[in-house]
């Protein structure tokens, strides 16, 4: 099953919802949802976690979604044929309820960035970029764990996450520019507003 390529991105949110049985979402249930080789659905929906209100603003959530993403594509890199994850974190879960309001605030926005998605430049989203797009993703997950400190600042290697799955989705090297431009913001802005201070104080520095 594959996410349609007419709407890739509005549809992502509504699948886990719709899709997976019971109250509430754990990360097994989404790398079972989608396959353990669908690099672009799951890189998107991890992206969105901490990408949407409310779910982004779950305290410790981002670093969760980190440790999922590191893991799922250094796999996938690696031609792994079964996704693994510690099971602490495959266990872990979200409502479906915080899923549904995160829908529903973002389904418009989404809607409206489907309508830019075609496929375009498609040697950009070949082969060779996953390898690249994989490097800068795992370097986007390791911003989100000094970002959490900063409201609302996770969003932005999540946007760059986000975009690098659409690419993927729908074959669109205009997107996957914009991925390596949003993913340079990012490090831009981990670089200025994260108070390095008390991040190195968590650690005993």
């Amino acid at each position: 099953m594959t996410t349609s390529r007419d709407n890739p991105l509005e549809n992502v949110l509504e699948r886990a919802i719709n899709e997976i049985d019971g109250d509430k979402v754990t990360f097994g249930d989404i790398l079972d949802l989608f396959g353990e080789r669908s690099f672009g659905p799951v890189i998107v929906l991890l992206g969105l976690l901490v990408t949407v209100p409310p779910i982004g603003a779950i305290p410790g959530l981002p670093m969760i979604v980190a440790l999922v993403i590191i893991l799922f594509t250094v796999q996938i890199v690696f031609g792994a044929k079964r996704i693994w994850v510690p099971g602490f974190i495959e266990c872990r879960s979200i409502s479906k309820e915080k899923l549904k309001a995160a829908d529903k605030k973002a389904k418009p926005w989404l809607k409206r960035i489907d309508g830019l998605v075609s496929e375009r430049i498609t040697m950009l989203t070949g082969r060779w970029s996953i390898y690249v797009s994989a490097i800068i993703i795992i370097f986007l997950a390791l911003l989100m764990v000094p970002l959490e400190l900063v409201p609302f600042a996770v969003a932005a290697p999540g946007w760059a996450v986000t975009l690098f799955g659409l690419a993927f989705m729908a074959r669109d090297g205009v997107l996957m520019l914009l991925g390596y431009l949003t993913a340079a913001l990012a490090a831009a802005l981990t670089v200025t507003v994260v108070p390095w201070g008390q991040f190195a104080g968590m650690f005993g520095g």
